[in-house]
C-alpha cells in the first residue's frame, strides 16, 4: 500500500522503534487509538492558541506510549506554528537541586527549541533573526522605507522597544527585554560578539553577574532559582516573534521519585507544584507543559508525586472518577492515564508497520490477516501467563518477525512466525 512515506522515514520510524525509542519524525503514519486522549490534548493547545495555558501528565507504564503521544503531539503544535521544545528528566536534570539541575533542565529545553521550519533543534538563533526581519519587513511595507534609509533603524529600534517594554510587567521581564534589545543592537550594528552574548545569556550560560553586567549591562542570570520564569517570558516571545506560542515536553518524570533523599524530592515537587498553579492560575500564557510519568511514580503514598500532599490533592482521582466509575475517564483532568491500544487497533499497527517496511525494503509483506492474529495472539497469552509485555516489546518483537521473513523469503512465513512465539 502506497501510504506517501518515503524510504528514509520509514527506515527512521523502523530503526528507531527496533530499538525501543519513539522516532521525531513519521509518526503520523502509525498513529492508531487514543483519539479521546488526542482530542482531550488538543483542547489544550486551543486554549494555548488563545492566550491561555495548560498542564497535563500523561500517566503509563513504561512501553505504553507516553513518549509516543507526546512527540506525536509535539510534531503536531509544531506544524500549528507553535515553537516547541522536549527534555527527559534525569538525575542531571530535573526541577531543581544543588547542582545546578534545574538550570541544566532549562539549558537543555533552549538547546531543543524546534519550529516547523527548524525542526531538529537549535532554533532559538532562527526565532530571534525571523522576528527582527519580520519588524524590518513591517518598516518598509507600511513606511516605505528601505535598508539604509536615514531613519530605518530608528523606526525598526522603536518597534524593538515596544516589544520589549511591553515584557517589563513580567518577572524579570525587564532584563529579557534589555538583551533582546542588545540582540537586535548587535544585528543592526554588526557585532557578532554581543549577539553571541545575548544568545550566551538566553541559554543561560553565564556563571556570574559581574560577567553578565560587564557584557550585556544586566545584572542578573538565569540560575536553578528562577529558570521557570524565563520559560514563562519565552512563552510570551514567541508569540511576539510570530508564532502560537511555546509548547513544552517533559518525558521521565519517574526521575524525581527515584531521588534518593525525601527532602530532595520535596524540593522538586514543590518546584513542580509552583509551575503547575502557574498554568491554572492565569500566570502563564501562550504556554503548554505536557510531563509523562509512570503510575507507580505518581501514585506511590511514600516517594511518588503524591507523597507530596499539595500535588496529590490537585492531581488524584475524584471518587466519582475514580472508584464509583473505573470505566469512565475524566478527559479534562490534569492527568490523562494512558489505557492499554485494544486488540484491534493493535491489529491496525501491526498492518501499518508491514506496510512501512515494505516501502524501506522494496516488497509486498508476506502477512496476512491470519498471521496477524496468529502474532497477536502469541504476545497476549504471553502477557496472560503473567509476563510483562508492554506495546514497545510488542513493535521490537514484530519488527524482527517482518526482519527475519523479508530476509529469509525460501523459509515459509508459518516456520518463522511459529519461532517466534515459541
Amino acid at each position: 500500500m502506497d501510504n506517501g512515506i518515503s524510504r528514509a522515514t520509514a527506515a527512521t520510524v523502523l530503526n528507531s522503534l527496533k530499538s525501543g525509542v519513539v522516532p521525531r519524525v513519521g509518526l503520523e503514519y502509525i498513529t492508531v487509538g487514543r483519539r479521546s486522549e488526542i482530542q482531550a490534548l488538543l483542547q489544550d493547545v486551543s486554549i494555548i492558541e488563545q492566550g491561555g495555558a495548560a498542564f497535563r501528565f500523561i500517566e503509563g507504564k513504561y512501553g505504553s506510549g507516553k513518549t509516543f503521544l507526546m512527540h506525536a503531539l509535539r510534531n503536531h503544535v509544531m506544524e500549528k506554528g507553535f515553537v516547541v521544545t522536549d527534555v527527559e528528566l534525569s538525575v542531571d536534570k530535573r526541577f531543581v537541586g544543588n547542582k545546578g539541575q534545574g538550570l541544566a533542565t532549562y539549558r537543555e529545553l533552549i538547546r531543543n527549541m524546534a519550529t516547523h521550519a527548524c525542526p531538529d533543534n537549535g532554533a532559538l538563533q532562527l526565532i530571534l533573526d525571523k522576528w527582527i526581519g519580520t519588524l524590518e519587513n513591517e518598516v518598509v511595507q507600511y513606511e516605505g522605507l528601505v535598508p539604509g534609509h536615514e531613519v530605518f533603524d530608528v523606526r525598526v529600534s522603536q518597534k524593538i522597544y515596544k516589544i520589549t517594554s511591553s515584557m517589563e510587567e513580567r518577572v524579570n521581564g525587564f532584563d529579557f527585554g534589555k538583551v533582546l534589545a542588545a540582540y537586535y543592537k548587535g544585528h543592526r550594528t554588526g557585532d557578532i560578539q554581543l549577539q553571541k552574548n545575548a544568545l550566551r545569556w538566553l541559554c543561560g550560560e553565564y556563571r556570574t553577574r559581574t560577567e553578565s553586567k560587564n557584557d550585556l549591562g544586566v545584572n542578573l542570570i538565569i540560575s536553578d532559582s528562577n529558570w521557570y520564569d524565563f520559560v514563562k517570558l519565552f512563552a510570551d516571545f514567541a508569540v511576539k516573534a510570530g508564532y502560537a506560542g511555546l509548547y513544552v515536553c517533559m518525558d521521565e518524570l519517574a526521575t524525581l521519585y527515584e531521588i534518593p533523599s525525601r527532602v530532595g524530592r520535596e524540593y522538586n515537587y514543590n518546584k513542580l507544584l509552583s509551575i503547575y498553579n502557574d498554568a491554572l492560575q492565569g500566570k502563564a500564557s501562550h504556554l503548554g507543559i505536557i510531563v509523562s510519568v509512570t503510575k507507580e511514580a505518581m501514585e506511590d503514598p511514600v516517594r511518588g508525586v503524591f507523597s507530596f500532599a499539595p500535588l496529590k490533592s490537585r492531581l488524584a482521582d475524584t471518587e466519582l472518577a475514580g472508584t464509583q466509575a473505573p470505566q469512565l475517564r475524566d478527559m479534562a483532568s490534569p492527568v490523562i492515564k494512558l489505557s492499554a491500544l485494544n486488540p484491534g487497533e493493535m491489529y491496525v499497527l501491526l498492518e501499518k508497520l508491514a506496510d512501512m517496511h515494505g516501502v524501506l525494503y522494496g516488497y509486498s509483506p508476506r502477512l496476512e490477516h491470519d498471521d496477524y492474529i496468529y502474532f497477536l495472539k502469541q504476545q497476549y497469552n504471553r502477557a496472560a501467563e503473567g509476563e510483562e509485555v508492554t506495546v514497545r516489546d510488542m513493535i521490537k518483537s514484530y519488527i524482527t518477525l517482518l526482519n527475519l521473513i523479508q530476509q529469509n523469503q525460501e523459509v515459509p512465513k508459518e516456520k518463522i512466525l511459529r519461532s517466534n512465539g515459541d
